[in-house]
């Protein structure tokens, strides 16, 4: 009896020995691990972030672009669906810069919405500073 329970003790003494190692291991492996998730989900937040600005920018440009060639209605579709989509990007946006610019943009959107309505052409200055100050975004 005292040989198995010897026995069993040594057993259990070989698993501590080894079990504990790599318990601490483990838990290191998912702390590094755990740091390792926040870091990549915040640079993918800032990757998406500045994608939505691209998208919104180069939207801008096009909205400019059909200003440039008269063609006001194409304008005016353009501008409804883009101040929307950077309202939405705004209010998610984490960087307080991009997040300033982009509610800078937004602020406009009456000013530009009736200059399209209006067919007026002098809006393109003021569609050319957004577009510069957009980009300063990127």
């Amino acid at each position: 009896m005292t040989t198995a329970r010897n026995i069993f003790i040594a057993f259990l003494l070989g698993a501590l020995i080894v079990a504990v190692p790599l318990y601490v291991q483990l838990r290191d492996v998912r702390q590094t691990s755990s740091a390792e998730i926040e870091r990549l989900q915040a640079e993918l937040d800032s990757a998406q972030a500045a994608l939505a600005i691209s998208s919104i920018h180069s939207r801008l440009g096009l909205l400019a672009s059909a200003v440039r060639s008269g063609d006001f209605a194409a304008a005016s579709q353009l501008s409804s669906p883009l101040y929307d989509e950077a309202g939405r990007v705004a209010d998610r946006m984490e960087n307080s810069d991009a997040r300033r610019r982009l509610k800078m943009f937004v602020d406009s959107r009456d000013e530009v919405t009736s200059a399209l309505a209006t067919e007026n052409p002098e809006i393109l200055d003021r569609l050319d500073q957004l577009f510069r100050m957009l980009g300063a975004s990127l």
